[in-house]
């Protein structure tokens, strides 16, 4: 039983890894195409995990369901436009989550239908991938830092609003951290999570 449960830990870990590494290549791509151009977005415009991975995060995801990687410090004045600039790179992988999801979910199914002995380890592997995106994507729309909700409601604030938000950043923070501890966040994301699997099969 022992090894089962290490099977699916390290299973899990490399799902989150690379789910974590291509979101966070995406912002800073995003930001970059954007017009941000600083060392910060560059550094991690890479798909080396060492350069996504942020250790409470990943501990939070692997053991909590729910966490986050190392955040793309872009700075949004760089932008062409700051409010689309940070739309976009706030939306863009969050979209790129549920389509990489729903991909990977799609492809599983069929697989699972076959007789090939292969299918049975591209079905877990692609299915558990595919749900760590998806949940990954749903989980980035609340507007908290360091997700990319963030970005996206910095974008629709007035100045005050946004100086008021970053004010509260710490608190709301620490009470995502509880609420992913406490197991609060599960049942709203899985019912959404739920629904966009129906829609996709």
């Amino acid at each position: 039983m022992i090894s089962v449960y290490l099977i699916n830990y390290v299973l899990k870990a490399v799902c989150i890894i690379i789910v974590i590494t291509f979101h966070g290549f995406l912002t800073a791509l995003t930001s970059r195409l954007m017009g941000d151009k600083t060392n910060s977005t560059e550094n991690m415009l890479t798909l080396n995990p060492i350069k996504h991975f942020e250790p409470l995060g990943f501990l939070l995801f692997l053991f909590f369901g729910f966490g986050w990687g190392q955040p793309v410090k872009a700075s949004s004045y760089n932008y062409k436009n700051r409010k689309t600039g940070l739309l976009m790179t706030g939306l863009v992988p969050i979209a790129a989550g549920v389509v990489l999801g729903a991909v990977l979910i799609l492809i599983a199914k069929p697989l699972s239908y076959s007789g090939i002995n292969w299918a049975v380890y591209a079905v877990v592997f692609a299915g558990n991938l595919g749900t760590t995106a998806l949940n990954f994507a749903l989980f980035n729309i609340i507007p908290i830092y360091p997700l990319s909700g963030s970005k996206i409601l910095t974008a629709i604030l007035s100045p005050n609003g946004v100086v008021k938000y970053t004010q509260m950043e710490n608190i709301l923070q620490i009470i995502l951290m509880i609420a992913i501890i406490m197991g609060l966040l599960k049942t709203p994301l899985f019912l959404i999570d739920q629904f966009v699997s129906g829609m996709i099969g």
